[in-house]
């Protein structure tokens, strides 16, 4: 693997604009324990690099390198703006709303979790972020729509199922 990133290295320092060699030394680099922070300054490269057709891949690769180097504030804002550039993507809003739910911002990532369940109506994961945000907004009703939904959506997947019936009993 070493010698693959100073092979990438050489090829950066000779053609710098060269998107797909970015990408993959901030793979590579991101990949490594204690480079995370190497990775998120690689990925902001590749993102000011890019063409405005792979800008909102380029934005969620950095979301979550700057999530993996536990840089939260600064994925949200980064997951904001790719969610402005590009309203259609939905690993954008499921990201992004399970951030805002860590830092507590419910009011905001309710919509945001809602926004990935109207893209992706077979997602579950958002749906069981929207349910604990739900309920501690003290909105049971909405929370139990929400919760439904997973159920109807998990029929047949009995981890889906095992998962329902633990927050069901939690929530009482």
């Amino acid at each position: 693997m070493a010698d693959r990133e100073s092979e990438l290295r050489a090829r950066i320092a000779a053609a710098p604009a060269d998107t797909e060699v970015l990408r993959e030394l901030a793979e590579l680099v991101g990949a490594r324990r204690g480079s995370k922070d190497e990775a998120v300054e690689l990925w902001l490269g590749y993102v000011d690099l890019v063409g405005p057709e792979r800008t909102a891949e380029a934005l969620l690769a950095l979301g979550r390198a700057q999530v993996e180097a536990r840089r939260n504030d600064e994925a949200i804002q980064t997951l904001r703006r790719c969610a402005e550039d590009a309203p259609e993507f939905y690993p954008v809003f499921d990201l992004l709303g399970e951030l805002l739910r860590q830092a507590g911002r419910l009011e905001e990532a309710v919509e945001t979790l809602q926004r990935a369940v109207e893209l992706d109506a077979s997602a579950v994961r958002p749906r069981l972020a929207l349910v604990s945000c739900l309920d501690a907004l003290d909105r049971p009703r909405d929370a139990e729509a929400a919760l439904a939904a997973v159920r109807a959506l998990g029929s047949n997947d009995p981890a889906v199922l095992a998962l329902v019936q633990e927050l069901m009993r939690r929530r009482e």
